[in-house]
């Protein structure tokens, strides 16, 4: 977040400049640009490729096939991260 700080900066972006912004409460007040939302919003999607927790938790409760859960496990990460980005992708053209 801090390097995306950085390049909102460089763009010029007024409320990222020092010598401007709302003090409120002792801190400067920000909005989060597309790239920042877009970081977060990847982030708690969540992508994981092999739930080790599971297969272990799978495995210590006598499962056949403990890594039984992997495909759907990437299945549906994969459409969780999808689904953020094309969020994000609707959200940054209504933007504009």
């Amino acid at each position: 977040m801090e390097e995306l700080a950085q390049l909102e900066k460089e763009r010029g972006n007024p409320a990222y400049l020092p010598e401007s912004g709302d003090i409120k409460s002792g801190r400067m007040e920000r909005v989060a640009s597309n790239e920042m939302c877009t970081f977060l919003i990847l982030n708690i999607s969540s992508l994981q490729l092999i739930p080790v927790n599971m297969i272990a938790y799978r495995q210590q409760y006598g499962s056949v096939n403990p890594a039984g859960i992997i495909a759907p496990a990437i299945v549906a990460t994969f459409i969780s991260t999808l689904t953020a980005v094309a969020y994000c992708k609707v959200r940054d053209l209504n933007r504009k």
